[in-house]
């Protein structure tokens, strides 16, 4: 068995704090202002908006590139999509979702407004008389049917193929306002209840201090998520927030076996004399090489996850495993070079620094797993 560990004991990871929170901020603030000068990608539950599923049956051999450039024309130029477009979305977006043999979906992000035949322009959301769907769903309404006709005719002619030897199916899909709204709140609430619930088992467990520290770390591995997904134009969407749950129930568990280590310290007859840097920064060395090789063993996997899933098409499990990725490095930063350091700072603000508990603490399952 490889015994992992780090010869040097006397790391001083608490006196390089702001160096380390200055690496951070840098990937925050750049994140930032990306998102500021280019906008997120936010996916349709998000920003509102009409998604067209264009899925072809029965044909393998399209180019994807030009089927992409077709729509896009056709959008741009005959229904002139463009008045319609949100300055803040990426508009015409798409993905190519391989699903089987012969089977491709791509999906496009189109306007709420488009010109129909006679000029005029259609707002998608409206339901008209007699109905009970908005317009991008009537029977009265092209934007289905002669999407649909269009490609095909395209198709027949691009690839010399019968029209009987395929299917082109258009599936649209709408998030109004008040959908949006109600999937952005919710959101927030999922994420916020997390954070509320770890906060007030840590401090439980082990100190208020602690639980606010344990927050801090997990409010940092959040923002780098939200800045390196910005950076790399991740779309932002429910499997977004699922991934972010993810890592903040990951990320906490690091973060506790930390905070194990300082609690048994503490209570050591031997170390009644070290100062909380002290302690910190042996907890976080005694710790180290736990959270690295469980981290890494994960990021492998997950890594491996994200490749295949983006040869074989699979674009949602691609948009979780990319951020649990960036998530997942953030997670071991924080835990091993943040948490402890803020929960030192923190106690020198509260004027607890130095202080002892009184009885001694036994020691925990995951902190004796390190030490064997």
């Amino acid at each position: 068995m490889v015994n992992f560990t780090f010869k040097n004991k006397n790391l001083k990871i608490v006196e390089k704090f702001f160096i380390l929170v200055a690496i951070s901020l840098a990937i925050i603030i750049a994140g930032f202002v990306y998102m500021a000068i280019g906008g997120m990608n936010l996916g349709v539950e998000f920003s509102g908006g009409s998604n067209i599923q264009i899925t072809v049956h029965n044909f393998e051999d399209i180019d994807g590139n030009a089927f992409k450039g077709k729509v896009i024309s056709w959008l741009e130029g005959d229904r002139d999509g463009k008045d319609g477009v949100d300055k803040n979305t990426k508009v015409y977006d798409v993905d190519k979702n391989v699903q089987s043999s012969g089977r491709a979906t791509y999906e496009f992000r189109i306007s709420n407004e488009m010109k129909d035949e006679t000029g005029k322009m259609v707002d998608l959301y409206d339901i008209p008389e007699g109905s009970e769907q908005p317009k991008l769903y009537h029977e009265n309404v092209e934007i289905r049917d002669l999407l649909t006709e269009d490609l095909t005719k395209w198709i027949v002619e691009k690839y010399n193929v019968e029209e009987t030897s395929f299917e082109v199916e258009i599936e649209p899909h709408i998030i109004g306002n008040d959908v949006k709204n109600y999937t952005v709140r919710n959101a927030f609430i999922a994420v916020a209840v997390a954070i509320v619930v770890i906060l007030a088992y840590i401090a439980i467990r082990f100190s208020p201090i602690a639980g606010l520290a344990a927050i801090v770390a997990l409010l940092h591995d959040v923002l780098i998520m939200v800045s390196l997904t910005t950076i790399f134009q991740i779309p932002v969407n429910m499997t977004f927030i699922a991934a972010v749950i993810t890592i903040v129930g990951y990320s906490i568990n690091a973060t506790i076996v930390v905070f194990d280590r300082v609690r048994e310290l503490l209570a050591l007859p031997s170390n009644i004399e070290k100062t909380d840097r002290e302690i910190a920064n042996e907890a976080v060395v005694g710790t180290l090489s736990r959270s690295i090789l469980t981290t890494v063993t994960t990021l492998v996997m997950i890594a491996i996850l994200a490749i295949v899933s983006s040869i074989m098409g699979s674009t949602a499990i691609r948009e979780f495993a990319i951020p649990i990725i960036f998530g997942l490095v953030a997670g071991l930063y924080s835990s091993s070079f943040l948490s402890a350091s803020v929960w030192v700072y923190l106690r020198k603000a509260f004027k607890q620094s130095n202080k002892k508990p009184n009885k001694k603490v036994k020691k925990s399952k995951a902190v004796a797993e390190v030490e064997a």
